[in-house]
Formats: C-alpha cells, structure tokens, sequence
C-alpha cells in the first residue's frame, strides 16, 4: 500500500480477487492524493481499514463486493468532503447499524445489496 497511496496521479484503484492479501489496509495521511475511486472486491482476508485524517481526500465513490470479515468503516471516511457515493455487497451484520447513526444520509448515495440496511 505505501507504493500506490503515493501515486500522485492515480485516480481509480480496483483491488480485486485477493490483489491484497493482508488482514489490515492502513491509508496514511496525505496518501492517494487523488483517488477518486476505490473498489475492494473479494479481499477475503481483509478485517481492517484504517483511514487517516487527511489520506483519499478527493474519495467520491467507494464500491466494496464483498469484503466477508471487514468489520467496520473508518469514521475518517465520513469526513470526507467528496464522499458522496457508496455500494456494499453483503456486508456483514455489524457494518448496517453504522448507515443509520449517519447524521447526513442524504448527502449520500448509499446502495446495500441484497436490498435494504
């Protein structure tokens, strides 16, 4: 991760299939400066995302399909001011209360499938 976080132009990154195989995926701060996209697809063994203040400040759309163990969303995400719009896949029962404590729903574009949180 802390070769792509430092891409400087990188914009769309779809980690796919078990492209990343730890338990923990740690963006720092300042990382993926540009990333406007972010698309985790089959990381099975993902449990983990910590998300800095300040790392994936232009995230608009984040797609995750599906992650089996991740447990919960980095708060910081919430923070972002171009996050608008996210897809789960599956999620596990734990993550589905968290949609509803978010005090802005409308500002996003939350898609939960199958249908409904």
């Amino acid at each position: 991760m802390p070769i792509l976080e430092n891409l400087q132009n990188l914009e769309v990154l779809k980690l796919k299939r078990n492209s990343y195989m730890g338990r923990k995926l740690a963006c720092r701060l300042g990382g993926f400066a540009q990333l406007r996209v972010l698309h985790l697809k089959s990381l099975l063994w993902l449990e983990e995302w910590i998300l800095e203040s300040g790392a994936m400040k232009k995230l608009e759309c984040l797609l995750i399909n599906p992650c089996a163990y991740l447990k919960r969303l980095p708060e910081e995400l919430w923070h972002i001011k171009t996050f608008k719009q996210m897809e789960l896949w599956s999620p596990r029962p734990e993550l589905k209360p968290k949609f509803r404590e978010v005090e802005d729903m409308e500002r996003y574009d939350i898609q939960i499938y199958p249908y409904g949180i």
